[in-house]
C-alpha cells in the first residue's frame, strides 16, 4: 500500500524520552517560584436559577493575604460564546445553573483564596428552573433561560434556522431530501423508536488549570491546559477585554488529554492578572471539572424508518433534541454535525430536524465525536431492529444500503475514499458472525452484535506551517496545533521526514506559542493530521525550492534537476554531484547559506466546503473527508443480576494511508475504552441542576479490567486512500469512538433479547429489561 520510507513506519514517538523520564512539561509544571505568584479561585452559584440581589465582598476583602475580589461589575461587560454571545466573564445579575461563575478571588496562597470565598456573602432571589429540554422547547414554556436572545450576537459558525419553535431553542437545523411521506406510503415495514444518551464528561487525567501574567509590555500571557490557542482561548480574550491579537500571547505544551473538553480557567486567570498586576494560577479542583468542562450535550433522538421487504431503506425521518444547558457554546453545530452520521447509508428521502435547547443544566459542550455517536447510538439500533423484522441478517441488511464510492449522500456530497462495507466484512469475518456463542452454564449468556459508523473532519478551517532547514541537516518544523497525546507531532515528523528523505530524529518540532508559531484551528474535528499535514507538506515543497536553487549554482545543474536525501543535496539520477547541507552553509556560527539568507518555507492550507442550502441541508463539499469504522463485541450478561462484560471485540477503520499504523490503533483502542464507558458506566448524574457524582469515585469509567486486551481485542487499518490528503492520509481520532455503544447494545440484545434505548446501559437497566421481557415485575 505505501511506497514511502517513512510514513507507513512506526518510529519511536518524538516526546517519548520527554514523557517517560518526567521531562515533559504541561500548564501546571510551569515555573511557580515567583514570589510574586498569586492564587484564584472562582465563587459558584448553588442555585440553578436566580437573580443576584446584592454582593458583599467587605470581609473576603479584609482577609489577610487577599489581593482581589471581583464581581460581574468588576469583569468586562462583553459577553462571548463561540456560537451565541450568551455569557459573562462573571455573572452581572443572574445566575443560570449550579456552578455558574459569581465572583473571583485572587490570594497569597490556595488556602486564603479558599477561605475568602466562604467570606463572600450573596444574596439571591431564586427563580424557577427548567431541567427537561422536551418541556424547555415548548413554545408557553414559563420559564426563560435568556430573555434576551433575540439580542445576543452570533459571532460565528452558527447554524442556525430562522424558524425556532419555543424562546429557549437557539438552534434548529434541518435536512430535506426526497418525499418523505411517499417513502413511507410505499414501506413495508415502519419502524419508530426513542433513544437517549446522557452527559458524560471527558475525564481527561489533567485537571483543567491556567497561569496567567502581564509583561512589562503589557503583553497578556496565559499557559494553559487545554487545546486551540488561537481559535478559542486567544480569540475569547481578545474579545472579551478589547485586547488586539498582538497583545495576547496564549502558550501550552503538553495537554494531559481533552477529547473536546473545556473550561474556564484561562479567562479567570486572565481577568485576575490584568487587575492585580501579577502572576495568577487557577487550578479546577476535579469536582469543578465535572460542573464547568463543557460535557457532551444530553441528546433525545427519535427515529423513523421505513423500508421495503427486500431491505431497501425507502425513508427515514429524525428527530434530535441536544440539551445544551444554560449557554450554547458547540450546540449549533453539534446540531448540525450530528446529521453526518446519516451519511453511511443510502435513504433517498429523508427528513432531519435537530434542536438546540437551553435549560439550567450545567453548560454542555464539545466531546469527542462532536454529536454524531449520540446520533449513531440511535441509528445503527434501528438498523439492527429493522433486519431482524425483516429476518435478514444485520450484516446483509447494512452491507445492501451503505453507501459506495461515487455514490451521493443524503447530503448531497460525492462519497470517495470510502470502506464501509470493507470494515463489515472484516469485522463479521473476525467475530466469526456466523458461527453461534459457545454455550454456557448457569445464568450467564452470550451475545455477538455489530454496528457501523462514519465520522466527517470539519472544512475550512486553517493551518499554517514554517520548515527552516539547518546548516547540520536538521529541519526545524513550526505549527499551530495541539499536542494533547494523540501523537500529532510524531506524524507531523514523519511526513516533514518523508519530504526530506531523512529520518524523524533530526525533526524538531515547534508548538504551542501564538506569539512563535504560525495560525491554527487546533486539534478539533480529527483535522489536524488532514490540515495541518497539507500545510506542512507545502512548507517543505517551498523550503526544498529555496534549497534547490540556491545549491544549483554549486552543483551546476538546473534547481528541477536536485533532489535531497539524507542532509545531502545531489543531482537525481547520478550521485557525483552532490553535497552536504553543512557545505553549503557558511562556516561559523552565521547559520547562512554562502549567496545569503537562510532557508525557510511556509505552506497554509484549508479545504474549502461550498454553501449549504439552510432549508434542505444540502451542499456539494461540507466536509474535509469521511472516515468509516465498524466494530463486532462479544458480551456476557448475567441474567440475575443485569451485568454486562464485553468479552472481546474486533475493529476495523479506515484512515486513509496510515502515517504512523501504531498510533492509529492507539486511537482505535483509546476510542474504544471512551465507547466502552458510554455504553455502559458513564453518565453525569443531576438532580434539579446540581451535579451529584462530581468525582471517579462516583462517576464510573472503564478500567483496565472492564476492556478486552491482548488476543481479545483485534484492531484493522483498511485501506481507503484520501485524494486530496497528505499522503492520501486522514484524521481518525473521532471516528473510534462512533460505533462501540451500538455494537454492545445490539450484542446484549442478541444475548438476552432485550432492547436497552437510553445509555448507559447499566445492570439494572439490563435486569429491569429482563424481568419485564419475562413478564416478572
Amino acid at each position: 500500500m505505501s511506497d514511502y520510507s517513512v510514513v507507513g513506519s512506526n518510529p519511536p514517538r518524538v516526546d517519548a524520552l520527554e514523557k517517560v523520564t518526567g521531562a515533559a512539561r504541561y500548564a501546571g509544571d510551569v515555573d511557580l517560584s515567583l514570589p510574586t505568584l498569586l492564587y484564584g479561585r472562582v465563587l459558584r452559584s448553588p442555585h440553578a436559577h436566580a437573580k443576584i440581589v446584592s454582593i458583599d465582598t467587605s470581609r473576603a476583602e479584609k482577609l489577610p493575604g487577599i489581593r482581589a475580589v471581583l464581581t460581574g461589575s468588576d469583569a468586562p461587560s462583553v459577553r462571548f460564546g463561540l456560537s451565541v454571545a450568551d455569557r459573562h466573564l462573571l455573572c452581572r445579575d443572574t445566575v443560570r445553573y449550579v456552578g455558574d461563575s459569581v465572583a473571583a478571588v485572587a490570594a497569597d496562597s490556595p488556602e486564603a483564596a479558599e477561605e475568602a470565598l466562604d467570606l463572600i456573602r450573596v444574596a439571591y432571589e431564586v427563580l424557577p428552573a427548567i431541567h427537561d429540554p422536551e418541556e424547555a422547547m415548548k413554545p408557553d414554556c414559563p420559564v426563560v433561560v435568556h430573555p434576551d436572545l433575540a439580542n445576543y450576537e452570533r459571532p460565528r459558525m452558527a447554524y442556525v434556522g430562522l424558524d425556532l419553535p419555543g424562546p429557549n431553542v437557539h438552534t434548529h437545523h434541518k435536512i430535506r431530501r426526497g418525499d418523505v411521506e411517499e417513502g413511507f406510503r410505499r414501506a413495508d415495514l415502519i419502524v419508530e423508536r426513542r433513544y437517549s444518551t446522557p452527559r458524560v464528561v471527558h475525564a481527561q487525567m489533567e485537571p483543567y488549570n491556567a497561569y496567567g501574567y502581564v509583561d512589562a509590555d503589557g503583553t497578556l500571557t496565559i499557559w494553559t491546559s487545554m487545546h486551540q490557542l488561537f481559535s478559542v482561548i486567544q480569540y475569547i480574550v481578545c474579545k472579551v477585554f478589547s485586547l488586539p491579537p498582538s497583545k495576547v500571547r496564549v502558550r501550552a505544551r503538553y495537554v494531559g488529554g481533552n477529547f473536546g473538553g473545556q473550561a474556564q480557567p484561562e479567562w479567570i486567570a486572565a481577568l485576575l492578572a490584568l487587575k492585580t498586576g501579577r502572576p495568577v494560577r487557577v487550578d479546577l479542583t476535579r469536582e469543578e471539572c465535572f460542573v464547568d468542562s463543557l460535557s457532551q450535550q444530553p441528546m433525545i433522538t427519535y427515529v423513523v424508518d421505513g423500508v421495503a421487504r427486500d431491505g431497501r431503506m425507502l425513508a427515514r425521518k429524525v428527530r434530535v433534541i441536544s440539551n445544551s444547558g444554560a449557554s450554547a457554546t458547540y450546540a449549533p453545530q453539534i446540531c448540525r454535525n450530528g446529521a453526518f452520521a446519516l451519511s453511511s447509508y443510502r435513504v433517498p428521502n429523508l427528513q432531519w430536524d435537530s434542536y438546540g435547547v437551553y435549560t439550567n443544566e450545567p453548560v454542555a459542550g464539545a466531546f469527542r465525536g462532536f454529536g454524531v455517536p449520540p446520533v449513531t447510538w440511535a441509528l445503527e439500533q434501528q438498523m439492527d431492529i429493522i433486519a431482524r423484522e425483516l429476518g435478514i441478517d444485520p450484516v446483509e441488511f447494512r452491507k445492501r444500503n451503505v453507501l459506495r464510492e461515487g455514490e451521493e449522500n443524503v447530503r448531497g456530497e460525492i462519497i470517495e475514499g470510502t470502506a464501509g462495507r470493507e470494515c463489515l466484512d472484516r469485522v463479521a469475518e473476525q467475530i466469526e458472525w456466523g458461527t453461534p456463542c459457545p454455550p454456557t452454564d448457569g445464568t450467564v449468556r452470550r451475545g455477538k452484535g455489530l454496528a457501523l459508523g462514519i465520522k466527517h473532519s470539519g472544512a475550512d478551517t486553517f493551518s499554517g506551517a514554517v520548515v527552516k532547514v539547518r546548516g547540520d541537516g536538521t529541519i526545524e518544523a513550526y505549527h499551530g496545533g495541539d499536542e494533547v497525546g494523540q501523537g500529532a507531532n510524531t506524524v507531523l515528523a514523519q511526513m516533514v521526514a518523508e519530504e526530506f528523505r531523512t529520518t524523524t530524529d533530526v525533526v524538531r518540532l515547534f508548538w504551542g506559542d501564538t506569539a512563535a508559531v504560525p495560525y491554527d484551528f487546533g486539534a478539533v474535528a480529527s483535522r489536524q493530521t488532514f490540515t495541518i499535514g497539507n500545510a506542512m507538506r507545502l512548507a517543505c515543497m517551498d523550503a526544498k525550492r529555496q534549497l534547490f536553487e540556491l545549491a544549483a549554482s554549486r552543483l551546476e545543474c538546473a534547481p528541477q534537476d536536485l533532489d535531497i536525501a539524507s542532509g545531502r543535496v545531489f543531482v537525481k539520477g547520478s550521485r557525483e554531484k552532490e553535497a552536504a547541507l553543512s557545505e553549503l552553509f557558511v562556516g561559523g556560527t552565521s547559520g547562512q547559506f554562502t549567496q545569503a539568507g537562510e532557508i525557510i518555507g511556509k505552506g497554509t492550507y484549508t479545504k474549502r466546503t461550498t454553501p449549504e442550502d439552510p432549508e434542505t441541508g444540502q451542499g456539494k463539499t461540507l466536509v474535509g473527508f469521511y472516515t468509516y469504522g465498524a466494530q463486532a463485541v462479544e458480551v456476557a450478561v448475567d441474567t440475575e443480576s443485569g451485568q454486562v462484560t464485553v468479552l472481546r471485540v474486533v475493529s476495523a477503520f479506515d484512515a486513509g494511508q496510515p502515517i504512523s499504523p501504531v498510533l492509529c490503533e492507539g486511537q482505535i483502542e483509546g476510542g474504544l475504552a471512551m465507547g466502552i464507558g458510554s455504553a455502559l458506566y458513564e453518565e453525569v448524574v443531576t438532580d434539579r441542576g446540581k451535579v451529584g457524582n462530581p468525582n471517579f469515585a462516583d462517576y464510573h469509567v472503564p478500567t483496565v479490567g472492564d476492556i478486552p486486551v491482548g488476543h481479545n481485542s483485534t484492531t484493522m487499518l483498511e485501506w481507503a486512500p484520501q485524494r486530496d490528503g497528505p499522503f492520501k492520509a486522514k484524521g481518525i481520532g473521532e471516528s473510534t469512538l462512533v460505533p462501540t455503544a451500538a455494537a454492545v447494545g445490539n450484542a446484549i440484545h442478541a444475548a438476552v433479547g432485550v432492547r436497552i434505548k437510553d445509555l448507559p446501559i447499566t445492570a439494572e437497566r439490563v435486569l429491569a429489561a429482563i424481568k419485564e421481557l419475562s413478564g416478572d415485575r
